[in-house]
């Protein structure tokens, strides 16, 4: 969820974890404000905070903010990138992770299937993170070749319309590796929204991400009761 989003207490109440997004031009505090929050819903630490390295503004914006985290008992972040080309003071999510490894946070990445293999991945990324979540990826039979270290990008319950307008977002679209590569997923799609539950069928049974582009109750409901 974005820091400023509501979610349902049902929605909090079924997620295991529950990621807060690292808006640009958002300084971090708002990030974890909003775990902290989150964290006091939910009765529990179920908040994954993110950090988008090239979002920040300063080193003490990301020490001040996750020492903060950790009194509070966030213990979990995901560390990204960031959707700017050129950061202030960080430019790679392993800058951050180097700057922040000794706080005792559970460490998650994005991994990239259309671009990456899980081989690669387990010999570099997975050696300083706990694990990683998939970018969008609506190809099932790349998604099935990783393992259960990584979580699955899968959509929540939306029109067509709101697909394309996240992949737009994401730069998903400006490369035509990345653009064929999730054609597929059209099937899935019909007039009543994306089918989350018939492409979740089609996986290996690993851990899911829903990313929220609306109806996530009505999808929890689904993936839970099915």
């Amino acid at each position: 969820k974005t820091p400023k989003q509501k979610l349902s207490q049902y929605a909090i109440d079924t997620a295991s974890s529950v990621s807060i997004t690292h808006l640009p031009k958002t300084d971090l505090s708002i990030v974890k404000d909003a775990a902290i929050r989150l964290n006091d819903q939910a009765g529990t630490a179920k908040a994954v905070a993110h950090i988008g390295a090239r979002n920040l503004q300063s080193e003490s914006e990301l020490h001040e903010n996750c020492i903060a985290m950790r009194k509070a008992g966030v213990n979990k972040v995901l560390i990204i990138g960031g959707s700017t080309y050129e950061g202030k003071v960080y430019q790679t999510f392993y800058d951050v992770k180097n700057q922040i490894e000794d706080y005792g946070f559970e460490m998650y990445c994005g991994v990239y299937p259309q671009s990456e293999n899980l081989n690669n991945v387990e010999m570099s990324k997975y050696q300083h993170f706990t694990g990683g979540i998939t970018q969008l990826c609506l190809n099932p039979k790349l998604l099935n070749s990783w393992s259960v270290k990584t979580r699955i990008g899968v959509p929540t319950n939306c029109t067509l319309k709101g697909l394309y307008k996240y992949a737009k977002l994401c730069g998903l679209l400006d490369s035509l590796a990345y653009a064929l590569g999730n054609l597929g997923g059209v099937r899935y799609v019909s007039k009543d929204g994306f089918d989350t539950m018939r492409f979740v069928n089609d996986l290996n049974g690993q851990p899911l991400h829903l990313y929220n582009f609306g109806k996530l109750d009505q999808t929890l409901m689904q993936l839970t009761f099915s």
